[in-house]
């Protein structure tokens, strides 16, 4: 299904939200807790949130891995009959 350009762009500016709140939650975290293993475990877990929806809302990765799957298909199940080549 086809997005209009604004209700795209409306999206994007949803996630540029997400992603500022989650920033700011970042460094209020980040002083705030002194237990290392604590602050690691959830800044890591922020910084992968926020590195999935950079992925799929700006990257498009969700887009293309359609197109990456039928790649990995034709590489991985490498037919000489069905791509007409000879041994």
């Amino acid at each position: 299904m086809h997005k209009t350009l604004q209700e795209t762009l409306k999206t994007g500016w949803i996630v540029i939200g997400a992603l500022a709140v989650m920033t700011i939650a970042e460094f209020l975290v980040a002083i705030a807790i002194d237990d290392k293993t604590l602050l690691f475990a959830l800044l890591l877990v922020t910084a992968l949130v926020k590195a999935w929806l950079i992925i799929q809302y700006f990257m498009h990765f969700g887009q293309l891995w359609g197109h990456i799957s039928e790649l990995w298909d034709g590489i991985i199940s490498d037919d000489p009959e069905a791509d007409g080549e000879e041994d």
